[in-house]
């Protein structure tokens, strides 16, 4: 990994693989370590294996797995971490340097949200309760909160439980968002390698591929009348493929503030909205359909006369 002019620690950090193999298996293992911090590590881990992947290139990528690898096991004292990071660290971070090399702009990111997001979902909808199906995670969440049994309501348990089989969407869902915040750093990242001031790859470009729209029909009419044992995976794809059309609405609202030329506090006072009032985020997915389907963006951008 040969330095570029741009300075700090993104220069140390791809000077070597060595840095930047032990610098992931450090975030990495203390993701595992310190629970409360495990995402925001898990996140730069995923952006910084994307990042290696862009700026460094494939041979590269891979020694940084070995060596992250095995600087895990050995940080944590315990083998299953190199498989660990491996499956949810590297291969994540490693697709989305792939996806961000694909394309200049965000299509091929796109396609590698919605092939992971789908595997991770087929995954914990049918392989990891291997067939037990929604009660599965029915108990997995009572074992859960049993620590918890003083402490909540019976109805709130009960609440809690009927959310329980929605788990596997639920955390597919939450996976996109931080996988597409991985590619966001990492994008910017080298942008800043580069010594580019201002980015080139900014989210208001993010579309959605357009035959995605017949999924979310299939899935909304199959919700309406598919009933009995196929009902617990359609709830589940309903949720991540909403999620999907968040991140377009996320995007058509980006370009929305860019063409009005609002300053980014603006922006940023949305997310706080968001945040306190997360209602609003199944609002932003109907946009992220609407502009799909309508093109909303083309129109904002067309030149009046």
């Amino acid at each position: 990994m040969t330095a570029q002019s741009q300075g700090g620690i993104l220069r140390w950090f791809l000077s070597g693989r060595w840095q930047a193999g032990l610098s992931i298996a450090v975030l990495f293992s203390l993701a595992g370590l310190v629970p409360f911090l495990a995402a925001p590590l898990f996140l730069n881990c995923v952006a910084l294996v994307a990042l290696v992947t862009l700026q460094a290139g494939r041979k590269e990528s891979l020694e940084v797995l070995v060596i992250a690898g095995i600087a895990s096991m050995l940080f944590t004292f315990n083998p299953w971490f190199g498989l660990l990071f491996v499956l949810v660290a590297w291969l994540p971070g490693r697709l989305l340097g792939e996806g961000l090399h694909w394309h200049i702009q965000w299509g091929g990111v796109v396609w590698v949200l919605i092939g992971l997001s789908l595997t991770t979902l087929v995954l914990m909808l049918w392989a990891v309760p291997l067939g037990a199906g929604p009660t599965f995670w029915q108990s997995q969440m009572t074992q859960m909160l049993k620590p918890l049994n003083t402490e909540i309501s019976k109805a709130q348990m009960t609440a809690v439980l009927r959310m329980a089989p929605l788990l596997p969407g639920i955390a597919s869902a939450g996976l996109v968002l931080l996988w597409t915040l991985a590619a966001l750093l990492a994008s910017r990242w080298h942008e800043r390698y580069q010594g580019l001031e201002q980015p080139q790859r900014v989210y208001g470009n993010l579309e959605l591929p357009g035959r995605l729209i017949w999924l979310l029909v299939a899935t909304l009419l199959g919700i309406v009348l598919v009933h009995g044992a196929w009902a617990w995976p359609l709830q589940n794809l309903a949720l991540l493929v909403g999620t999907w059309y968040l991140l377009q609405g996320l995007s058509f609202v980006h370009l929305w503030f860019a063409a009005k030329g609002w300053p980014t506090m603006a922006l940023l006072g949305l997310y706080i909205v968001l945040i306190l009032l997360s209602q609003l985020l199944l609002v932003l997915s109907v946009l992220g359909m609407l502009d799909r389907v309508f093109h909303l963006r083309h129109r904002l951008l067309r030149p009046r006369s």
